[in-house]
């Protein structure tokens, strides 16, 4: 019998966190809570304060938003006893309260700490992309409602054009203060 190998389907979806960017405002969390009904405690998207910490003027601070990865071979997945937490043909890991029984062997084996028990159903939380707002052609509530742009969604090939894009000014309008800078000595 000769089988073909197996080949993933090509990833359709894509986030990007531009740190940057991130002011820590927590919006991305608060969207992501109302969208999926959670109550205090698991948090899909967690901002982390990274800081203070000594910068060229001084004290500042960094904030870092951090979610689900929907890695390629998710040890979540593989973990799980009940075939509650899935992947998506698009990439998009998500579990599946049908068959959650809540024991957590996903959050014990997902390396970023990224599953959660949700208290309040006993199943576990987790972010799921936003699936179906994505499936209607939206953006995950998060990404909607970052203030500064900080998270990105799309395509993959998009996301990374729109990441080259802001380094290129960063570089650019760095490049153009070290000049003035230069001139100004």
């Amino acid at each position: 019998m000769n089988e073909q190998p197996h080949k993933a389907p090509k990833r359709q979806y894509a986030l990007l966190v531009d740190a940057a960017r991130c002011i820590g405002c927590h919006s991305c969390e608060v969207a992501c809570k109302l969208e999926n009904d959670l109550p205090s405690g698991p948090r899909p998207v967690k901002v982390l304060q990274l800081g203070p910490v000594e910068g060229a003027c001084g004290l500042v601070m960094r904030f870092q938003a951090v979610t689900c990865l929907h890695c390629d071979r998710p040890a979540c997945v593989l973990a799980c006893p009940t075939g509650a937490m899935r992947k998506r043909p698009d990439g998009i890991v998500y579990s599946d309260p049908e068959l959650c029984i809540g024991c957590q062997t996903c959050a014990v084996a997902c390396p970023f700490g990224i599953p959660e028990l949700n208290p309040a159903t006993g199943k576990i939380a987790k972010c799921d992309g936003c699936m179906t707002r994505v499936d209607r052609g939206l953006w995950p509530a998060c990404v909607l409602k970052c203030p500064t742009e900080a998270l990105m969604f799309g395509s993959p090939a998009r996301v990374v054009q729109a990441a080259r894009r802001r380094e290129a000014i960063r570089i650019a309008q760095y490049m153009a203060l070290d000049a003035e800078a230069d001139d100004a000595s």
